[in-house]
């Protein structure tokens, strides 16, 4: 462990009084001593459960490779992806005829006609192309899957990481000198400079009109359907009705644009008269796909751009990368093992009848709010009673992935091509059928929780609910504090900026009085105001762009702290400090920075601090006074749900 300059001169580092600064009263202790590991950008509560699920599920494997442990079905595949994985020298001693034969469509298109010919092709065989089409839900019917068109990845983080000049010249010179080195080293060196410069003029035309991560965080404004004939004319030179035919066995009678104000311009970039630069972004982008499946040093050259983004030391060692490749593609399988080995039935138990409660906690909440008319209140617990629940992890798994096999006579880059294949075709087979509801967004393994608004449903996924989450040692004002704040906070994404737009069958729909939704907006802009360019590690952060999570986590906390309240025993101390143990992390300045471009969560800090001076009982248990850091005026402190 390092020692801080402090800590080497015998000096104790006095700690934030609670009253001035919370978080770092409660975590200031554990972020001086904590070492982030060279291979991660960032250490913390979260992610040190996800080390510990992985340490675990690596000490089962290597059990069963040496013979010590009986393989449960359920791994058998995924343990024999592991032996390909892992094997670091056959995969450098086939890369370079590897990756030319993968790369030989690309490099054998000669003009934009080709191109529309092959696309549909490409993407069957689970290439990256220009169109970046997906089967979803439509969202003003999700009881019927559509076809949507989205947007090819953009090089930088968002298109705001291309205003600073000076910014946006360094990250995109270390992108480009790692692409130099990755094509050097696989051979492609008469071609590595024209493949650089035609890759980045692409997606510089493409920067040019894609909408920022701000602008799409507003998930009610991508929503732009259009008959197949209007898509078409759109794109004049892309023959658009051939692709989608081809991909979903018939025309389509409309797509759904996910980001319109592209969609608008895209003529403009999907051209003749730009088919080189689209050329050299596609075999770089496809090369960029399979880097990490090749030998390790090409793996190591291939995460230097992403490293550099996010202020990561090291690449992750051989044996690390080999198991989470492996993983990768037996996700949900080694997830619903996870799930069943360790998640017990006591503890599902208590975690469904928590949710019952904050559900029924809610509701009370819904009849005590004054700005609420009768009609929008009704409207809404006919959403919260209609509110689906998954704790644990999934009964089966989508048949696609539990018939998935493993050809151990062929390569791993082999392997993976088919697996691709298969997943795309099972992913537009999906068209025009209804959504299957029962299928997990995320494996049983992954320390998160979500809501889907399409599905008006929440998840919580075995590997969150253990401590400092929840613990059946806990008491039930920690657990509150934290399990408790994460299932409310992911009910009221049912009701926050974004989720108050869609109805109880998730369906994008005006459900409110205008009156009531115009209180609503008014109390909304006023969180967003909270968090809007305050400091994080040099970076300012977005109150619109995070504006949906900060609400979510004020009505978590809310409903959460009520719940405490109700039961014996209460101890709002530990309901308060559980909630800032969740969210401790330490993290480099670049992985801050970046977070703060593009991601819709506040910094950890910031949704400690922010969030909990908004409650009376936090000021009043805790004795904060006017002059305090955490001092928030009584009139100031938001409250929504």
């Amino acid at each position: 462990m390092t020692l801080s300059k402090g800590q080497e001169k015998g000096i104790t580092m006095a700690k934030s009084r609670m009253q001035d600064d919370f978080y770092d009263a409660v975590n200031g202790d554990w972020i001086e001593q904590a070492t982030i590991p060279a291979d991660r950008p960032v250490t913390g509560g979260f992610y040190d459960l996800v080390e510990g699920i992985e340490k675990e599920e690596r000490r089962v494997v290597k059990a069963i490779e040496e013979g010590k442990e009986q393989a449960p079905d359920a791994l058998t595949e995924f343990v024999k992806m592991h032996q390909l994985t892992k094997d670091w020298t056959s995969r450098a001693a086939s890369q370079k005829q590897a990756v030319r034969d993968f790369l030989a469509p690309l490099f054998a298109l000669d003009s934009f006609e080709a191109l529309q010919n092959q696309e549909a092709a490409l993407i069957k065989a689970g290439y990256t192309t220009i169109l970046a089409p997906t089967v979803s839900p439509d969202s003003k019917n999700t009881s019927r899957n559509e076809l949507w068109l989205g947007n090819p990845d953009l090089i930088l983080p968002d298109t705001t990481s291309y205003k600073d000049a000076k910014q946006k010249d360094a990250l995109l010179a270390t992108w480009a000198a790692m692409v130099r080195e990755l094509l050097v080293h696989l051979d492609f060196d008469a071609e590595s400079e024209r493949l650089v410069e035609q890759a980045m003029r692409f997606d510089q035309l493409l920067a040019d009109r894609q909408s920022s991560s701000e602008e799409l965080s507003d998930s009610w404004k991508n929503y732009h359907p259009m008959t197949l004939e209007k898509a078409e004319e759109a794109l004049p030179e892309v023959t658009l009705k051939k692709t989608l035919a081809s991909l979903l066995g018939e025309e389509p009678d409309k797509v759904i644009i996910y980001d319109g104000a592209f969609f608008k311009s895209a003529h403009e970039v999907y051209t003749k008269t730009n088919f080189e630069a689209i050329k050299g972004w596609l075999i770089v982008e496809n090369l960029l796909d399979v880097a990490g499946l090749l030998g390790n040093q090409t793996r190591v050259i291939a995460g230097q751009y992403s490293r550099a983004l996010s202020g990561t030391k090291e690449a992750a060692n051989p044996e690390k990368s080999a198991f989470r490749q492996a993983r990768a593609f037996f996700s949900q399988a080694v997830g619903k093992w996870y799930g069943e080995k360790y998640f017990g039935p006591k503890a599902k138990k208590d975690v469904e009848t928590m949710v019952q409660e904050l559900i029924q906690v809610y509701e009370r909440r819904f009849d005590q709010i004054d700005w609420l008319s009768d009609e929008t209140r009704a409207k809404a617990k006919v959403k919260l009673h209609a509110l689906g629940v998954k704790v644990g992890y999934p009964e089966k798994l989508p048949e696609y992935l539990a018939k998935r096999k493993v050809d151990e006579q062929a390569s791993l880059l082999e392997n993976v091509q088919r697996f691709s294949k298969e997943t795309v075709a099972e992913h537009f087979s999906k068209w025009g059928k209804e959504p299957d509801k029962e299928r997990w967004g995320m494996p049983a393994d992954m320390v998160n929780a979500y809501y889907s608004p399409d599905f008006n449903h929440i998840v919580f996924p075995a590997a969150i609910l253990q401590a400092p989450f929840y613990d059946l040692k806990q008491s039930p004002s920690q657990n509150f504090g934290g399990i408790g704040t994460v299932i409310a906070h992911e009910i009221t994404h049912a009701f926050d900026t974004n989720g108050a737009r869609f109805d109880e069958k998730g369906n994008l729909k005006e459900w409110w009085t205008k009156a009531d939704f115009d209180h609503f907006e008014k109390k909304t802009e006023a969180v967003i105001q909270a968090f809007d360019g305050v400091d994080s590690a040099g970076a300012k952060v977005n109150g619109h762009l995070t504006v949906s999570e900060n609400v979510a986590d004020l009505g978590g906390v809310s409903a959460a702290l009520a719940a405490t309240k109700a039961g014996d025993d209460a101890n709002i101390k530990a309901f308060f400090e559980n909630f800032a143990t969740l969210w401790r992390q330490k993290a480099e300045p670049e992985y801050l920075a970046l977070l703060a471009t593009i991601d819709v969560h506040a910094p950890a800090k910031l949704r400690t601090n922010v969030t909990v001076k908004n409650f009376d009982d936090f000021a009043k248990y805790f004795d904060v006074k006017e002059g305090d850091g955490m001092y928030l005026a009584p009139e100031k402190r938001i409250q929504i749900w």
